[in-house]
């Protein structure tokens, strides 16, 4: 399409090199994404230079998860060819990029001490506008086209375009001529980023920085991806089944945002009633370890009125003004004296009167003096302090231990698993990739605080472009935690499938086998947690089919209820 626009430009009398590329779209995407992120940090008094740092890392991430997506799906047919050329074929994976870049951000703000949060809220904006000019350039390049449509947005692709060609070779038009008129699928997904963008800019109005707009924008985008997805009509993205690659991640981000949302419309009520109960546990202890006492005034020296004098040849401390640092706390097992001076001989026996050695309270606070050297409690044994013991964690209040999704979530005796993955056959060309979804419920035995086993039934649906799979099967798994936040999982699950074959003229085959996983798992709450697979490997065969290889990853939720 540039070619086009450069063709234009020339019969206007203007030099061709006006006319914006693929690259050059991408440069003006990050200046202006970067002005509007930087200036949004600076209003809300973020560290701007901190946020920089992040920014870049964000760049970088976006370049290398492009190809990082898009590598792991050829990553089957490198396998099946023995060779690494089928990766020096690939473009760039959007989601990979936008994936990576949000995680190399996060490492960043979090090495740094700031929060990832605030960040991806203030880079909405960068998002619309990346996705906006991005795509735009896409539509230049001529990459990424849709379907043929007649219908009024239909736009016809120069000689030797990526649309051209390809219908070149289905034999659809002659070579040496444009493309047949295509969606401009490219345009539908720069105005769904750019639309979300705005939509989910609305967050940022108001002072809350707690991921909502980011949160939104994703989700919108991914709905807006999914439908867009349906109208391409370029061949070298991935296909699973009915389902391509970016709508496959399109499903999964949408399960992690209603995550979130659920998570966000837990945690604040669970703060408050912590924050409550902890109140009224505080309270009264204070109360109890502070009480009420007069003021004591101190006993005149019977000729002058004063307190006596401290002793000769020894200076008397000096009373501690407003600006003064306070001296460090007594050592344990000091008396209950006003730290850190003896009394001077002769004195008054303590309270001290005002301003020995700390100034005089603020007016409106108890009256002086104090119950114990003020601002410092009783040492450990002295009158009025309580013993101090260390309290295990398992002895706390539920609301005062420190978080263990983990730990909790492992005592759950029944669980509900919804997975969503793609379905490869390396070295097989006559076995068509795919998409899968599994649905599996198991009884869950805990061997241990952070250990258990589990059994149950798996329905599974498998889709191709020649045959569709029901099957089903039982999954033995053992699962071990690594963490308060994580667990591992290792599965053996035999199983039983029926193949249905799209063509008539196949007869439905019956198969059996088995397949093996390596899973980790990441507990969000004690009852809900997410996960994916990267190790997946599932082998069958029967009398009527072939033994068949297949590498299955897939992203999963779970629930245990019970």
């Amino acid at each position: 399409m540039r070619s086009l626009v450069v063709a234009w430009l020339e019969r206007h009398g203007l030099p061709g090199w006006l006319a914006p590329d693929y690259m050059v779209m991408v440069g003006l995407a990050a200046l202006i994404g970067a002005a509007i992120t930087q200036r949004l940090s600076r209003r809300d008094g973020a560290d701007v230079g901190l946020e920089g740092r992040a920014l870049v890392a964000a760049y970088a991430g976006a370049l290398l998860g492009g190809y990082v997506l898009e590598w792991l799906r050829m990553l089957p047919e490198a396998l099946a060819a023995g060779s690494i050329q089928p990766f020096f074929r690939v473009g760039r994976a959007a989601y990979g990029g936008l994936l990576v870049a949000a995680l190399a951000a996060a490492v960043v703000l979090r090495r740094g001490g700031a929060k990832a949060l605030p960040f991806l809220d203030r880079a909405v904006p960068l998002c619309g506008i990346s996705y906006g000019l991005v795509r735009t350039g896409c539509f230049l390049a001529g990459c990424d086209y849709g379907k043929p449509t007649a219908g009024l947005f239909g736009v016809r692709f120069p000689v030797d375009s990526p649309a051209a060609l390809d219908h070149a070779a289905l034999g659809w038009i002659p070579r040496g001529a444009p493309s047949l008129p295509v969606h401009p699928t490219q345009l539908y997904e720069a105005a769904v980023g750019l639309v979300a963008a705005a939509l989910a800019s609305l967050w940022l109005r108001g002072p809350r920085r707690d991921g909502r707009a980011f949160a939104t924008w994703i989700g919108l985008y991914a709905v807006g991806r999914f439908l867009v997805e349906l109208l391409r009509g370029d061949a070298s993205r991935g296909t699973y089944g009915p389902l391509s690659s970016a709508q496959v991640v399109s499903i999964v981000l949408l399960f992690g945002v209603g995550a979130a949302v659920l998570l966000a419309r837990r945690g604040p009520r669970l703060s408050l009633a912590s924050a409550m109960l902890a109140a009224a546990l505080l309270l009264p202890a204070e109360a109890s370890a502070q009480p009420a006492q007069p003021a004591q005034p101190a006993k005149p020296a019977a000729s002058t009125g004063q307190p006596p004098p401290p002793p000769a040849g020894k200076t008397p401390p000096p009373a501690a003004t407003p600006s003064s640092v306070p001296p460090p706390p007594p050592p344990q097992g000091a008396k209950p004296y006003p730290y850190p001076y003896p009394p001077p001989q002769g004195a008054a026996p303590y309270p001290y009167p005002p301003p020995y050695p700390y100034p005089p309270p603020a007016q409106g606070a108890a009256p002086y003096p104090y119950p114990y050297p003020y601002p410092y409690p009783p040492p450990p044994g002295a009158a009025g302090s309580t013993p101090v013991r260390s309290v295990p964690a398992e002895e706390l209040p539920p609301e005062e231990r420190p978080a263990d999704p983990q730990k909790d979530y492992n005592k759950r005796r029944f669980g509900i698993g919804l997975a969503a993955g793609g379905y490869f056959a390396p070295g097989r060309f006559a076995v068509k990739d795919g998409a899968l979804v599994d649905l599996e419920a198991t009884f869950r035995v805990a061997t241990g605080p952070r250990q258990r086993m589990e059994v149950g039934l798996e329905g599974r649906f498998v889709g191709t472009g020649d045959a569709t799979q029901w099957g089903i099967g039982v999954p033995i798994r053992f699962v071990t935690g690594l963490g308060r936040y994580a667990e591992l999982e290792a599965t053996a699950l035999p199983f039983y499938t029926r193949v249905v074959f799209d063509a008539p003229y196949f007869e439905p085959a019956n198969g059996f086998g088995s397949r093996f996983q390596v899973a980790f798992g990441f507990p969000l709450t004690s009852h809900f947690a997410i996960g994916f697979t990267p190790l997946g490997f599932a082998v069958m065969g029967s009398g009527s089919v072939n033994t068949l290889f297949t590498y299955e990853p897939r992203f999963w939720l779970k629930v245990a209820p019970l």
